[in-house]
């Protein structure tokens, strides 16, 4: 007779084993309910047009600035309210089971998305550098489809600034340009935060996961640290690593629910996702041909043929027609789709970028031990090799920062990975070859794996933030089997995902609102003076706007004209850094 301890035990075990383990062992899910599609189409709605709604704004100042138009306030204003407009209304095409007070709620996020966003000045270098440039420029007239140099506040504008792919620089100054502070135009990357928890639980809900595991599972994946680093700032690359996400997870659920509306999410991200980096290409590229295999194994030939269709023409609409400029103009003017960082003299950004320590390893040793390190700027100390799950202190701080070059998905991620190999062995033990939901998470895994030696610099955590979804869908592979030993391990590498993620974005919000308030101060002191000040801004333009902004009288000035005797540098000038030049004029 067991003891009462131990039957206690069992009966928590089996009352986990029904929250934690909805999908039944040898099924991809369970039938298809009419209330858990309801529950779906409701999230699907609140989040979607938090997704769209960037897309379209992208998509339509696209248009405009192909026909010759510029990004001028007028057509800003209609821009953004047809934008607005259609991605509320849009859910009408694709539900008919959903919530109407819906459209309220993603209005509601969209504007606490604004008011997060205007909270804080971006004070990224990358930010207030070449994305500004972009920016400022398209406000201020400049046609990339037509026009040459773009106008710039300061230094000459960056190769950068012209030849990347711009889809949330266009979106930032149609906001800008409808009146929206600097500050508050970043706001596209809490949009897609919102709006990938939503999409996200609600394709995890539909698959059979409980409402509470469905939850963590999405907030692990939109706190990864690539994510919560750059919410406050113009940098895109957490924004990519949630679109990646939202076209896996959402073309899964058009594959076995044929649902239209979470193909028109997954398209969506797809368009926008190609839009922001160079990267982006390879990478869904390798993603689209597991999703195409996965449909394939999953229903047939002709569903994989339909489902390559489908994605092929949104890249081509996303890379050659919405990416005409630069895309293909960097092909017909200078030989190569991803000028300046290849074809003829290609710039070499690695540059004065690479860690001393990486300096002498092989590209899969520098991964390994960007992996196993401390977390680290990168800058100034070497960085250490380290036991996993152990922390210390300095990392506590270098864990915020928006470019961290050494372990930058979190001090704890190097655990992360050893519970990972472990959960993902003992899956594979335990599920074998058979046909489950958790082989086919464990495929989702191996897709983004696939595509991270894709990046040359996949050390540097910001260039691969795919690479935080490999673990987490190993921890939902975990929670999808009958198996306590495995649900507790995938459990277990939850919690330490959870916690890795909340030192992260503790500490990046912290840095973030201190800077920012730095920032904040010193163009207050400025402003009381009501003096001309002559300002050197090195490699944070964006200051110079934000000055003007706030009422100073503020001139542009080159470092050798600066002639005061003691200058002050800019306040919360970058992360870790130093610089600009301050001066009242003469």
């Amino acid at each position: 007779m067991p003891s009462p301890s131990a039957s206690s035990l069992r009966a928590a075990s089996q009352r986990f084993a029904a929250v934690a383990t909805p999908l039944a062992e040898g099924a991809f899910c369970y039938d298809e309910t009419d209330s858990r599609a309801r529950s779906y189409h409701v999230l699907w709605q609140i989040g979607a047009p938090l997704l769209l709604f960037p897309v379209l704004v992208f998509a339509l100042a696209t248009v405009w600035l192909v026909v010759g138009g510029t990004i001028s306030q007028p057509a800003a204003w209609v821009i953004v309210v047809a934008s607005a407009g259609a991605a509320l209304s849009v859910s009408r095409l694709f539900v008919s089971d959903g919530w109407r007070f819906a459209p309220l709620l993603s209005l509601a996020l969209g504007a606490l998305a604004l008011l997060l966003s205007g909270l804080v000045y971006d004070t990224s270098i990358d930010g207030q550098h070449y994305h500004f440039q972009a920016i400022h420029a398209l406000v201020e007239g400049w046609n990339p489809y037509r026009d040459g140099a773009p106008p710039v506040i300061g230094d000459p504008v960056t190769l950068w600034a012209v030849h990347y792919p711009r889809g949330t620089w266009v979106v930032s100054a149609t906001l800008l340009s409808a009146g929206l502070p600097l500050a508050a135009v970043k706001a596209v990357n809490f949009l897609v935060f919102f709006a990938g928890f939503a999409l996200v639980a609600a394709t995890l809900f539909r698959f059979g996961y409980a409402w509470a595991v469905a939850g963590l599972l999405a907030g692990i994946a939109v706190l990864s640290p690539i994510v919560t680093s750059q919410l406050f700032t113009s940098m895109n690359d957490g924004l990519l690593g949630l679109c990646m996400l939202m076209l896996v997870a959402s073309m899964a659920t058009w594959i076995h629910y044929r649902d239209p509306a979470a193909l028109a999410a997954g398209l969506a991200a797809m368009v926008i996702g190609l839009n922001l980096k160079f990267s982006s290409i390879p990478i869904f590229a390798v993603l689209c041909l597991f999703i195409c295999f996965g449909a394939f194994a999953a229903r047939s030939l002709k569903a994989a043929v339909g489902v390559a269709a489908a994605l092929l023409v949104t890249a081509l609409v996303a890379v050659v027609l919405l990416g005409w400029s630069p895309y293909v103009q960097n092909v017909l003017h200078y030989g190569h789709v991803f000028y300046p960082v290849m074809g003829g003299q290609p710039v070499d950004i690695m540059f004065g970028n690479t860690p001393e320590v990486l300096d002498s390893l092989s590209a899969p040793s520098r991964f390994l031990y960007s992996l196993f390190a401390e977390t680290h700027a990168g800058y100034e100390t070497l960085a250490q090799l380290k036991l996993p799950f152990f922390l210390s202190v300095p990392e506590l701080r270098a864990a915020g920062g928006v470019d961290v070059r050494i372990a930058g998905f979190g001090p704890l991620f190097s655990g992360v990975v050893v519970l990972a190999l472990l959960c993902a062995g003992l899956l594979l033990w335990k599920v074998g070859r058979k046909t489950t939901a958790a082989v086919w998470l464990l495929l989702i895994a191996a897709g983004f794996l696939v595509s991270v030696p894709l990046m040359p610099q996949n050390w540097w955590a910001r260039y691969v933030p795919q690479l935080w979804f490999v673990p987490l869908c190993i921890v939902a592979a975990a929670l999808a089997v009958r198996v306590r030993s495995v649900q507790f391990l995938g459990l277990a590498l939850a919690g330490v995902m959870l916690l890795d993620a909340a030192i992260v974005s503790g500490s990046a919000t912290w840095l973030a609102a201190k800077r920012s308030a730095a920032a904040s101060a010193q163009i207050s002191d400025l402003a009381r003076t009501g003096q001309t000040y002559c300002v050197y801004p090195d490699m944070v333009q964006s200051r110079i706007h934000v000055m003007r902004a706030a009422g100073l009288d503020v001139r542009y000035t080159p470092r050798d004209a600066i002639s005061c005797v003691a200058p002050q540098e800019i306040s919360g000038y970058g992360p870790d850094r130093f610089g600009g030049l301050i001066c009242a004029c003469p």
